[in-house]
Formats: structure tokens, C-alpha cells, sequence
């Protein structure tokens, strides 16, 4: 395969005596086969054009995450992707993680992310909730979550994290979700109930983000999804999260649509409802006013039909591996 000239244009970052991080971008010449992965292209830059450029890696295999970073826009492992598939008109951009602070260069301080993960607890604990009897598929939950390699590249796209450093963070949650779903956790409720405070499971935007890149297809939002689920399931539904949730339930199954006029009371109640008045006041400014009387959809006894169904015969939502038994 032919190789081709493309210019790397990466963020340099350095601590000055004073001050925050100095920032500035510098590009670097490279000749490379489209399949030349970007953490080969740093090593040939770092030993061939300038030593000072600092960079995390180690396994080269994608296992360890110690070399994500944002390359073209979104953030990935250098070990496993290929110049060819990101370079625009030959220049790749690359940048440390987002969300972070940074040390220098592409490295990050991974501590503020290493002790949202310590804040859930992520080891097994003794309790009432440990499973009695364990079913065949019992780990399917677990081995799921389990391929996360703590690489930080959801958190580092993450929507919400970049306008709340409070946030828990993707891969804090679908950490929390493999406890939740091992039948021999003892304190499951305990955990739902944790996860169900301000700056944890609900405050996600569900913006999929996340599951588009993490790089070992774990899919940190449908963990989310499924805590939500099984914590309202145990009755947690008093915050704003699960009480905007529901409402949206009972919209959809009672007229098609939502009753937008009354979804902000019904979620935060009257005093947070009063609080937003100055959003409220703006929105009529600009015309955009639900009604008080929500339009019906059409089909509706065909939309009750449904919901009748899936009372009667609720959908699996957990991820499953299909049984192999031998012929």
C-alpha cells in the first residue's frame, strides 16, 4: 500500500509559572499508509521530530485506554484508529480529552475521573438484596458492563459533563449498573437509592454520546436506562427525573401527545415551576406557547391496545447472551 504525506495539527499544552495552561497548536508532517494508526504516528513525531511531546500510552492492543484522546473532533484510542479514517484533506486534528484538567500536552489528570468511579462503591457488598437462586443468563448484565477499560472517552464527550463537573459521569454509571445487576450484591436498593440523588443517574441528557464513543461497544447510556427503569421499579420516583419520566407516560398512553403546559409542574412542582418564570416569559415572547388543551392523537384506542399488551406482557429490556446448547 502506497503511503501519502498528512500533517498532524496537535494541541500543546503547557504549565506556565503562573496562570492556567498555556495553549497552542502546532503541526507536524508525516508520511503514512491509510492504516497507520495515530499512536504510531505520535511515537514517529516524538522520536524523529520533537521530543518534548507528551503522550499516555502502553498496550498498543485497545485493552489498557491509557492513549485516548480527541482525534478529529471526537475522542478515541490513538492504538486503534487509523489515520486514513479521520484525516480531512490530509490533516488530522488531535487534542487532549475534554472534561479534564490537563498536565501537559494530550496527558489529563485522570484522578477527578477515577474518584467519580470510587464514589460508587464498585466492589460487591454484603446485604438483604443477594439473589437466592441463580439463573443461567444471571451474568449476562454483568459481562456486558464489564469490557468498560476505564478509558474516559464517554466522559470526555459527554454533553452533560461539559456544562456540570457534578455530574457522575457515563462510565461512573455503567460501573454502578454491573453492581446493580450481579445477583450477588447485597445492597441493591441501597445503590438505586444513592443513584436516584441529584447529579447522578438522572441528570443524564440521554444524548448517546457515550455509546457513540466508547471504543468497546458498552454502552453506557442503556446501563443508564436500565438503572432509571429498575430504581423507579423499586419506587424511587420522588425527584424531578423520574417524575418528569413518568409523566411523559401517562401523556403518551392517556392522548398520543404531551401536555407540555402542565410538564413542568407535574416534574419540578409549583415553587421550581415559579422559579423559571423568566424562561416561561421569554418563550410567550417569542410565541412558543403550549396549550392548556393538548391536542389527541389520532389512533388512540390502537395506542391503548399497545400498552395493554405490554402490561400484559412487558418487554425484556436486559441485554441477554443467546443460550448455546449443545445438539
Amino acid at each position: 500500500m502506497s503511503t501519502n504525506p498528512y500533517t498532524l495539527r496537535i494541541q500543546r499544552n503547557r504549565k506556565g509559572a503562573v496562570g492556567p495552561i498555556q495553549s497552542e497548536w502546532r503541526e507536524y508532517t508525516v508520511s503514512a499508509t491509510p492504516t497507520t494508526t495515530i499512536l504510531t504516528l505520535l511515537e514517529e513525531i516524538k522520536g524523529e521530530q520533537d521530543g518534548s511531546l507528551t503522550f499516555r500510552q502502553s498496550c498498543r492492543s485497545a485493552i489498557c485506554g491509557s492513549c485516548a484522546m480527541k482525534i478529529g473532533g471526537r475522542t478515541r484510542l490513538a492504538c486503534k484508529t487509523h489515520v486514513g479514517s479521520v484525516a480531512r484533506d490530509g490533516v488530522v486534528v488531535i487534542a487532549p480529552q475534554a472534561n479534564q484538567p490537563i498536565l501537559k500536552d494530550l496527558a489529563i489528570d485522570i484522578d477527578p475521573f477515577f474518584e467519580k468511579i470510587h464514589q460508587i462503591r464498585p466492589y460487591l457488598q454484603d446485604g438483604p438484596d443477594t439473589d437466592a437462586v441463580l439463573e443461567r443468563t444471571a451474568y449476562d448484565q454483568v459481562n456486558h458492563v464489564t469490557q468498560c477499560i476505564l478509558c474516559g472517552s464517554c466522559y470526555s464527550d459527554c454533553t452533560m459533563a461539559e456544562v456540570s463537573s457534578e455530574f457522575i459521569g457515563p462510565a461512573a454509571l455503567a460501573k454502578a449498573f454491573r453492581f446493580v445487576s450481579d445477583p450477588r450484591e447485597g445492597q441493591k436498593k441501597r445503590r438505586l437509592e444513592q443513584l436516584s440523588e441529584p447529579h447522578m443517574m438522572w441528570t443524564c441528557a440521554r444524548c448517546a454520546m457515550c455509546v457513540e464513543t466508547c471504543p468497546k461497544d458498552v454502552k453506557p447510556m442503556e446501563a443508564i436506562v436500565k438503572l432509571r427503569t429498575r430504581g423507579i421499579d423499586k419506587g424511587l420516583g420522588d425527584g424531578p427525573g423520574p417524575k418528569h419520566a413518568l409523566a411523559f407516560h401517562q401523556d403518551i398512553k392517556k392522548s398520543g401527545s404531551l401536555n407540555e403546559f402542565t410538564l413542568m409542574m407535574r416534574t419540578v412542582g409549583i415553587l421550581g415551576t415559579l422559579a423559571e418564570l423568566d424562561t416561561a416569559l421569554h418563550l410567550m415572547k417569542k410565541g412558543k406557547v403550549p396549550s392548556p388543551l393538548p391536542h389527541k392523537s389520532k389512533g388512540l384506542k390502537e395506542l391503548a391496545k399497545i400498552y395493554e399488551i405490554l402490561e400484559e406482557t412487558p418487554l425484556d429490556v436486559e441485554t441477554k447472551a443467546k443460550e448455546v446448547v449443545p445438539e
